[in-house]
């Protein structure tokens, strides 16, 4: 993990509510747009992917909104998701990997824990 981070900062929130399903995580979309993505300010860790993933499971994110999320993680420049860069590509492609279930979704957090 990058020791430079400053996880204080209101990019750096953002970005975990975001990452994570947190809650008040739609207020987020907008206020990216406005951070600069030229450095990695978040890591994405197997905690952060099964934060996310426990909220579809618990119903609180609908299972349609993990594609969007994935390929967003995937392609912004402030985010590092190096660690769990297969894991996205997974969720980010349904097409090649298989449709997405809640049985598949328990399975992924059983192999990420």
């Amino acid at each position: 993990m990058n020791n430079d981070i400053d996880n204080t900062t209101a990019h750096y929130q953002d970005l975990a509510t975001l990452v994570r399903f947190a809650p008040g995580y739609q207020n987020v979309y907008t206020r990216l747009m406005n951070y600069p993505q030229d450095q990695s300010c978040y890591v994405v860790s197997n905690v952060d992917i099964c934060a996310a993933l426990r909220q579809v499971l618990q119903g609180q994110v609908d299972i349609d909104e993990i594609e969007l999320w994935a390929n967003l993680l995937e392609m912004r420049g402030d985010i590092d998701h190096s660690h769990v860069e297969g894991v996205l590509y997974a969720l980010s492609n349904p097409e090649q990997m298989g449709e997405l279930t809640l049985e598949k979704i328990s399975q992924l957090m059983a192999l990420l824990q």
